[in-house]
């Protein structure tokens, strides 16, 4: 599910009928500040990231001086949440704030219809509030059902015209997820303003995956459901994904730099779930910090996983020679499961001998059901302070396995170079 943020999603409701605070999205706090000075009069200034409990990190504060949209603002946008940084802030007009709703649109997978949450009540702590809400079926092209809509307002104990807005609105919720192919679409909370309105006053919004290509106006750059905006690396991955569909591969960037207590970044390319998760937590046992998750499926053949490599998962390794403490060395690490995939991982490590790149690499090999796989899997191995690992006892691949491992002086990192032919070590080389 693609994620839009909340001043993308408000503008969809706005199309849509909705009454949303005055207010302008800011990159800057110059632009902040400007915005503010418009409004007049107290504003709220909210992160805009896509993850949830934006006010507990301090992403959702209220300013009355322009002196305290500066700060706000500045702070903001400096800083990184989930390791990735504040591009944006939303600048609105407070509310004079009567009584809050919840509302959410989501598809019922068991139902394969549309259903709609109401609440009378809303604002944090809704999931703790679970029991109160109502669920309002809906039918995919009429929109919610009258009785239970009906029911569902009538318990607001609301005066009859604005018992009326409220049933308006939320037939307009589902006009609105219906307009864009909404997978789900959360006003929390929809208010009900001192002055007799209903607006929202916050958005959640992701759109179907499969819907985004009809819905260019949105500016979805990636189809996936990620926690923060596109990274460049994101979008290079995408972008042979999208021009090769033999088989698949999904790559998500998960840190941008090491911390302190860290021994670096890692590019982690995996294949299968449960190999793959037990080298994670090798590489993190280590001292290690993984940049990235990458999974390849059906498949795939040797020169687009060459080509995710080299755009991607080592770019990820290498990040740590420019943002880890100055450091020149990056890592990469990966497991293997099938042919091609281990003969596109040799064919990223020689380009990376050819850069002249120094990469400590490390895999596990798990899964190999030919012997010939384990062979090209090994062709080229540098052991990194991560060390070597191998498991199935009964393979007889195993003793190459335990010869390599250990031969590695780890202090020096050499690369050693096996003939996959003859299984013969030929040679060190210093990358």
């Amino acid at each position: 599910m693609a994620r839009l943020h909340e001043y993308q999603g408000k503008a969809i409701l706005a199309a849509n009928g909705f009454k949303i605070p005055r207010g302008r999205v800011a990159s800057t706090t110059d632009e902040a500040m400007a915005t503010a000075k418009e409004l007049g009069g107290e504003v709220v200034i909210k992160i805009q990231v896509w993850t949830t409990g934006r006010a507990g990190i301090g992403g959702v504060v209220y300013a009355k001086k322009t002196d305290e949209v500066r700060v706000h603002a500045t702070r903001m946008l400096a800083t990184e949440v989930g390791q990735f940084p504040v591009e944006a802030v939303l600048v609105e007009e407070k509310i004079d704030i009567d009584r809050e709703f919840f509302l959410s649109f989501a598809i019922d997978d068991a139902a394969r219809a549309p259903v709609i949450i109401f609440a009378a009540g809303g604002g944090t702590g809704i999931e703790e509030r679970a029991t109160s809400t109502r669920r309002i079926p809906c039918d995919v092209n009429r929109g919610p059902l009258e009785s239970a809509l009906n029911e569902a307002v009538g318990s607001c104990g609301l005066s009859p015209a604005l018992a009326a807005q409220l049933a308006e609105s939320v037939r307009k919720l589902f006009t609105a997820a219906r307009s864009v192919e909404a997978r789900s679409l959360e006003i929390n909370p929809l208010v009900l303003s001192k002055g007799g309105e209903f607006i929202a006053a916050d958005c959640r919004i992701t759109i179907d995956d499969y819907a985004v290509v009809r819905h260019p106006d949105l500016g979805i750059e990636i189809a996936r459901e990620f926690d923060h905006p596109p990274t460049a690396l994101e979008r290079m991955a995408y972008a042979v994904e999208q021009n090769d569909h033999r088989g698949t591969f999904y790559f998500a960037q998960l840190a941008t730099a090491a911390p302190k207590s860290s021994k670096g970044l890692v590019g982690f390319h995996g294949a299968g779930g449960g190999g793959s998760m037990m080298s994670m937590d090798a590489i993190v046992n280590a001292g290690f910090t993984i940049a990235n998750f990458t999974d390849t499926s059906g498949n795939p053949s040797a020169s687009k996983v060459y080509r995710l490599g080299t755009r991607s998962g080592y770019s990820s390794g290498d990040s740590v020679r420019r943002q880890h403490r100055g450091s020149r060395r990056g890592h990469f690490a990966t497991n293997v499961q099938t042919s091609p995939r281990a003969g596109g991982r040799l064919s990223q490590k020689r380009r990376a001998g050819h850069d002249r790149r120094t990469l400590c690499r490390t895999r596990r090999a798990c899964g190999c059901q030919k012997v010939e796989t384990a062979h090209s899997a090994c062709a080229e191995v540098r052991e990194g302070p991560i060390g070597h690992h191998a498991f199935c006892e009964k393979w007889p691949h195993l003793d190459r396995h335990r010869e390599m491992a250990a031969n590695s002086p780890c202090g020096r990192n050499p690369l050693r170079r096996i003939d996959c032919r003859s299984r013969r070590r030929t040679g060190n080389d210093a990358a």
